[in-house]
């Protein structure tokens, strides 16, 4: 798994939760909780989504963990690549397609998106 980390790592004491995901086909938005502080990670027209259990997506720990950060830009290894694999994934030659791993403790979600999502304070 080749990750970088876009957002801090996590302080011993603090956990993160997915509490929130709203899709309307041009935006997704990810509302995390962060020892009560809520942030909106905003995907302008991504091209897919998944949400996971993180005991589902073991083959991203350590790498993807809260020790390191909670929202990653994925390389190489991730979802993305298992979907380039598949053949009627008709967006494999698209290189420009990126994939982001934000970590929860009970769930964890992989976008598929053109561009780094937007990170700000929930008014949620």
């Amino acid at each position: 798994m080749e990750c970088v980390a876009l957002e801090s790592p996590l302080d011993q004491d603090e956990s993160i939760e997915i509490i929130n995901i709203d899709f309307d086909i041009e935006t997704l938005v990810v509302t995390v909780q962060i020892d009560g502080q809520r942030i909106d990670l905003s995907f302008d027209s991504p091209a897919g989504f998944r949400v996971l259990d993180e005991g589902d997506l073991l083959e991203f720990w350590p790498s993807c963990s809260t020790n390191n950060g909670w929202l990653y830009k994925i390389s190489c290894s991730g979802w993305l690549d298992q979907e380039r694999n598949r053949k009627g994934f008709l967006s494999s030659s698209n290189s420009d397609l990126i994939e982001f791993f934000i970590v929860g403790c009970n769930y964890c979600v992989n976008v598929l998106a053109w561009e780094a999502p937007s990170v700000y304070e929930s008014i949620r």
